[in-house]
């Protein structure tokens, strides 16, 4: 008989093999990916011409920046947190398939390792990661309608990270007349090179509790919180 392997005798791949590879061929991709989105952050973002509104609202103690739970829409964060770069700041990032692209990039905007979770997958796991971070001194970074919506409706978790925390809520929002339109549940704003993007910082808000429940008629302050932030940017 020849030398060659009867089929019978051909090494079989098992599905711990098939997994592997798949989990190898998702880990370039993601990091591909991240650098692409790093680098196409950077050359974009460094044409905008920002107006940045509402600094003094950030709350300081001698002069630096108190710990906070910063919030921002999902489909408004881009230009916000191109503003917030390399101040250590920590976001929570979704268990979803862009999450770990997603946290990658910030991490190179000089954001802190992010949380691990989201509203409707490792939530509570992400969400004491990040009580746990403000209590440190470490402020967070929050789009309280993410991952997917609905849009402009806020999760609960946002709340009781400030409260557990003893924090306050930071409003940010953005404006640009010339901006790209994603379509997706969001309508995610991309700034159009070279254009005009007013950034804001809106007053501080402490949501009230009643005992572990948020109290009646905060999400619509919240709501309105929000609002005010954005109009602030559009003025």
């Amino acid at each position: 008989m020849s030398g060659a392997e009867s089929p019978s005798n051909a090494p079989a791949h098992s599905p711990l093999d098939a997994a592997a590879a798949k989990a190898a061929r998702r880990a370039r991709k993601v990091r591909w990916l991240s650098r692409v989105g790093y680098w196409a952050v950077q050359l974009l973002a460094r044409t905008w011409r920002i107006d940045l509104r509402g600094e003094p609202n950030w709350p300081t103690q001698g002069g630096v920046r108190r710990p906070v739970v910063v919030a921002v829409w999902h489909g408004l964060m881009l230009a916000p947190i191109w503003t917030q770069r390399n101040r250590g700041i920590m976001a929570l990032a979704s268990e979803h398939g862009d999450g770990e692209i997603i946290a990658r990039i910030l991490e190179r905007l000089g954001y802190a390792p992010p949380a691990r979770g989201s509203s409707s997958r490792g939530g509570v796991r992400g969400l004491i990661t990040m009580i746990n971070a403000l209590r440190g001194g470490t402020s967070l970074a929050f789009t309280p309608d993410g991952p997917r919506g609905p849009a402009r409706v806020a999760q609960p978790g946002l709340f009781v990270a400030a409260h557990r925390a003893s924090v306050p809520i930071v409003p940010m929002s953005m404006h640009a007349a010339r901006v790209w339109r994603l379509k997706s549940w969001d309508r995610y704003a991309i700034p159009k090179p070279f254009a005009r993007v007013c950034v804001t910082i809106g007053e501080p808000f402490v949501p009230q509790f009643d005992g572990d429940a948020l109290a009646a008629g905060e999400a619509e302050r919240f709501a309105a919180a929000m609002d005010a932030t954005e109009a602030m940017a559009r003025a």
